[in-house]
This record gives structure tokens, C-alpha cells and sequence, in this order.
């Protein structure tokens, strides 16, 4: 799932576009529209030094009109594949990621 945070005063529709250009290549888009919104508050633990933080994602269904795939240069992402519900469901996914992963794939 490509993703990222938003620029200051950035539109959450115009950092999806921004993000799936620098992560994946993607720019022929058909349509596109939220399909859900994650939302999670992560309290202090012991493995966490930080302020309790409360992450939101959006997290869009996208139609393409055409694309070509290419990870992204000297950046974070990991990897730029199309994946099999299996595929995915195998991969060391944080929360989002699965959240993601269940959206696409609800009957399983």
C-alpha cells in the first residue's frame, strides 16, 4: 500500500496523488475515493519514549487508467509489486497495513 504523511496545508486528496507518484510511478489515474478511515491511539509503553500519538489515516480505493510500476528512487518505499491477497496477508505489516490489507479483502 503506498502511503505517506501529508505536506503542511496539503490536501489529503493532492498528497495521494504526490504519493503514488513518488512511490510507485503511478500518474494515469481514472478515479479515485475514500473508501475508509483509520484511526488508532498509540499510549506511552515501554517501547515508545515519545507523547502518546493519535494516528489517522485515509486510505482511498483508486481505479488506474494505466500505469507502469517503479519502486521509488532513494526513498522509503520497500517494495512496488502487485500481491495476491496471500501474498499480502504474508508480509510483516504494521497496523495500517493490515487495516489496508482487510479493506481489500473484507470476506476473508
Amino acid at each position: 500500500m503506498p502511503g505517506g504523511g501529508t505536506e503542511w496545508g496539503e490536501h489529503p486528496d493532492d498528497a495521494l496523488l504526490r504519493e503514488l507518484e513518488e512511490e510507485t510511478g503511478i500518474v494515469d489515474i481514472d478515479r479515485y475515493r475514500v473508501a475508509a478511515v483509520y484511526s488508532h491511539a498509540y499510549k506511552s509503553r515501554t517501547d515508545w519514549q515519545g507523547d502518546p500519538v493519535h494516528h489517522i489515516g485515509i486510505v482511498y480505493e483508486v481505479v488506474l487508467a494505466a500505469f507502469d510500476l517503479r519502486p521509488e528512487k532513494e526513498g522509503s518505499t520497500d517494495r512496488c509489486e502487485w500481491l495476491t491477497e496471500s501474498q499480502a496477508r504474508q508480509l510483516p505489516l504494521g497496523q495500517l497495513g493490515a487495516f489496508g490489507v482487510d479493506l481489500a479483502w473484507p470476506n476473508s
